[in-house]
């Protein structure tokens, strides 16, 4: 690599997939076993956190020790390309990790996966989920001890062939036989290996394996201090979606605006589209190995959907922000199967089809966290500000209140700031908004910056009197100022 070159890498400053160290140590050996684990990265040695060469001295003579450390001490082996470079006058080592085929890799019996700019030690859970991956498999491929044939219920699969050639999906006849189908899919290996996807898909009850693959939904007032509906569904999962959805369609208010045409112009108080997605994409995408059901709220105002399951192991909350990330699903086959009867569309375009809702509706866009084993998808309600290019009297929506601009300022907040702040600090503001009380810990496994970074980013919104911390360090909280 040349001295350009090298350059050019640190002064990109994508910590993602670059460590600087002044020195090789325990350190760059996990580093290196998370850039493994993820998309590969450089690791460069002699150069301080600045991107300034180190003041002491580096052994080049000892330049294939770092590879041989690292080669030995990784299980399995980590290949490293090393070379020295001149870098401002200086001898630097360059280490260049690649992406291992074979996942995830360990350092002393422990897994390290980059995110960001921290080296975060794998969960179990994500151990698991990065080896089925690496072999091309998933969550749901897993086959349910004591499921058989008899389990399921072959009317449910017909029905999901029908769905799927309507859709022109797939193009299955009547005269095909649905066990072979689900054969032929590899959703079942036999009748007595049926797979999570399959159980969960087309059994008589799938709850009797998989209690936690059920929805659980509530209907709130005063803020969650009065419970005025609920209700748990259950049965396969395909249609769990419609029934939570046509519940939460049951709660909340539908403005009918007489334009003249054949059909009146329905305005629901939520994005109703964009919930039926997030509504699918949560039971698509759950993590059903954790002993929890997905959680859906209706309040005054807002939509809450949660399930169990953080993003997948090698996806942030930067990633849906951007329109070429590539779809991740935890569970291939149901993912499959829900994109053959049209309940999801192309993989990875859900967080574009809810924005296009949310503008068609005038509804703020979603706020969603990831943290403690949940993934949480928040509806705002609609406010003046969102709904403004409706191009309609709002009074006619509900919108003559200007209560609503103060009970939401939380998504006015989002829009507004989201344009003049660059897009951690903004994050940073919209989990405040979101959670007045989130801790430090809570933001650094969230925005995947180190605890330093955390509190640079904190200390500039506080300077610039966008955030203020009320109370003290320990028992107080955030808010976003006006």
């Amino acid at each position: 690599m040349t001295t350009t070159e090298l350059q050019n890498i640190i002064a990109r400053d994508e910590m993602q997939c670059l460590e600087l160290k002044e020195s090789f140590n325990v350190e760059s050996i996990e580093t290196a076993c998370a850039f493994a684990n993820a998309n590969g990265g450089y690791i460069v040695i002699g150069v301080d956190n600045k991107g300034q060469p180190s003041k002491h001295g580096l052994r080049i003579e000892a330049l294939r020790d770092y590879e041989n450390k690292i080669s030995t001490a990784t299980e399995p082996c980590v290949a490293v390309d090393v070379e020295k470079v001149t870098f401002q006058g200086r001898d630097v080592v360059l280490l260049k990790v690649m992406e291992n085929p074979l996942k995830p890799v360990a350092y002393k019996g422990r897994c390290f996966l980059r995110k960001g700019s921290v080296n975060h030690q794998m969960t179990p859970t994500e151990i698991a989920e990065c080896h089925l991956k690496s072999t091309g498999s998933s969550m749901d491929a897993v086959i349910v001890p004591g499921a058989k044939k008899d389990d399921l219920d072959l009317e449910i699969v017909r029905r999901y062939m029908r769905k799927a050639v309507q859709e022109k999906r797939r193009d299955y006849s009547e005269n095909d036989d649905p066990w072979s189908v689900l054969k032929k899919l590899e959703w079942v290996k036999s009748e007595s290996e049926i797979t999570r996807a399959a159980y969960l898909l087309f059994a008589k009850c799938p709850q009797r394996k998989f209690s936690q693959a059920t929805i659980h939904a509530g209907a709130f007032k005063a803020d969650g201090a009065v419970i005025y509906d609920a209700h748990d569904f259950t049965g396969n999962v395909q249609d769990q979606v419609e029934d939570a959805l046509s519940f939460i369609k049951k709660s909340i208010r539908c403005a009918i605006v007489v334009t003249g045409k054949a059909e009146h112009d329905r305005y629901w108080e939520y994005p109703v589209e964009a919930i039926r997605e997030a509504l699918a994409n949560a039971v698509c995408h759950r993590d059903y190995s954790i002993a929890n059901d997905i959680q859906v709220k209706v309040f005054e105002d807002r939509v809450v959907i949660t399930n169990p399951g953080q993003l997948p192991f090698d996806m942030t909350l930067e990633d849906l922000d951007n329109p070429d990330h590539s779809s991740r699903p935890r569970n291939k086959l149901i993912a499959q199967a829900f994109y053959d009867m049209h309940i999801i569309e192309h993989y990875g375009s859900g967080v574009k089809r809810m924005r296009n809702e949310c503008d068609k509706n005038g509804s703020p866009y979603p706020i969603w966290t990831s943290e403690k084993g949940e993934f949480c998808i928040r509806f705002p309600a609609r406010t003046p500000e969102s709904a403004a290019n409706l191009g309609i009297d709002l009074a006619k929506i509900g919108l003559d209140d200007a209560k609503s601009t103060l009970k939401n300022k939380e998504s006015t907040l989002k829009s507004t700031l989201k344009s003049t702040l660059n897009p951690t600090d903004a994050r940073i503001v919209e989990l405040i908004s979101g959670n007045p009380s989130v801790t430090i810990p809570d933001l650094k496994n969230s925005l995947g910056l180190s605890r330093e970074g955390v509190r640079k980013a904190l200390k500039r919104l506080k300077d610039a009197n966008v955030i203020c911390r009320v109370g003290p360090d320990k028992g107080g909280h955030w808010e976003v100022c006006q």
